[in-house]
This record gives structure tokens, sequence and C-alpha cells, in this order.
């Protein structure tokens, strides 16, 4: 008696083993994309965007003093994001109020963490400079809250400098610090200087003192005048 089974008889498993790992595939890549927060969606539930490519990683060797000297040249020797086109952040304010960092004047970036010493300090330095000697006038400045932690001081960012007074328009990022990491952030204060055409002048990692503050204002202003 012949036991074999014609072709047609014989069950073929294989479309039902692919399909189910497929299935499985989906389910998975749609649950994680669901558990995932929207890169639109602040931490405090306002609106984050940034558009444009995604800058090269500051390295750790790089020279902070670079900005204090008169000439920026030399920064952008060590920097690896000189002259690209710097990224555009937009979205809600502290307020609610929709605001972006497009701009035709020399701009200023301020990565803050709430929970960083050196970004308390420095808070406490540019608004007490402002509070002395008047608004920025040639120079536009934002900050972005990133890096938040629940669990560690001065948290809600929000709050924190607002109890500081701070007077420039601040953005909060993502759950995922998701613009901080767009900019290649490196440490804290993280700051990017940016010229009136848009470009990246050089980035920064630390604090700087008031009048260390008023030379990076200074040479940003001067280098976009001769640039530009």
């Amino acid at each position: 008696m012949n036991s074999n089974k014609s072709p047609n008889e014989k069950k073929n498993l294989t479309p039902i083993f692919v399909g189910s790992v497929i299935g499985l595939v989906v389910v998975f890549f749609l649950a994680l994309f669901l558990i995932q927060p929207s890169s639109d969606e602040n931490y405090l539930g306002g609106e984050i965007d940034v558009v444009g490519e995604s800058l090269p990683d500051l390295s750790v060797n790089f020279n902070r003093d670079c900005v204090l000297f008169d000439n920026l040249n030399y920064c952008q020797q060590l920097e690896p994001a000189a002259k690209m086109e710097a990224p555009i952040i937009s979205g809600s304010d502290l307020n609610g109020n929709t605001i972006t960092t497009k701009s035709d004047s020399p701009t200023i970036l301020l990565f803050l963490a709430h929970w960083c010493p050196h970004c308390q300090i420095e808070v406490k330095e540019i608004q007490d400079w402002v509070n002395n000697n008047g608004p920025l006038e040639q120079v536009k400045l934002f900050s972005v809250l990133t890096s938040i932690n629940s669990s560690q001081p001065n948290y809600p960012p929000d709050k924190w400098v607002e109890s500081e007074g701070w007077s420039f328009p601040s953005f909060t990022d993502n759950e995922l610090s998701g613009v901080a990491q767009h900019f290649g952030i490196r440490g804290f204060p993280f700051w990017v200087l940016v010229d009136s055409n848009g470009e990246v002048v050089t980035r920064l990692s630390g604090s700087y003192t008031q009048e260390q503050f008023e030379i990076i204002l200074s040479n940003l202003i001067k280098y976009d005048n001769e640039n530009n």
C-alpha cells in the first residue's frame, strides 16, 4: 500500500508560518510606535519641532575658550558643524505661544538642564547681565529646556526659570531630548551660535561669566558683520 501523498494532498505550512511572523513584526512595531512620545509634543504637553540636518557631535577636545578670542575662525577650525545650516526649532513657549528660531539676526541657542549646577549659575549670570544692561538688541537668544528628569532638583523646569525671572523665550524639549540630540549636544549648558544667514558659527559647552558673555555677544556681532 502506497502511503505517499500527492503534492496536492500535502499541506504547505510555509505561507502560514511566514504570515504569522510578519503579523508579529507588525504588532511589535505598532506597539513600539504607540508607546513612544511624539516628537511633536514637548515634555509639558505643548508643541516642539526641529527641521534640518542633524549636527555632528562636538569633539570632547574642543577648546571652549576660543569664543573669547578676537577672531571666531579658530573656533570654526575645531567645529565640525561650522557653516552648516542650523536646524530650525519651532513650537510652544512656556506660555503656550508659538515661537521659532528662524531669524535674520545673529542668534544664540542655549540648552539648559534644570538639575545642572552650571546651568543654574548661567541663568543667574545672564539674567543679571540683562537686568543691569538692558535687553539684547542685535542678538536673539532662545533657551531650550532639555534632559528633564522629575526626580532631579528644580523640577519642573518651567517653574525653575520662572523663579529666576528668566526673560528669554524658551522651548521645552520632548521626553527623549530629541531637539538636544539633533544639535549634537555635549554637556550643559550648551551653546549654539548662529549667524544672520542661519549658519552655525560654533557650539560651546559650559558656563561663562557676565564679562565673558559680553565678549561672546560682541564677537558674534563682529563675526556676522564681517561675513554677511
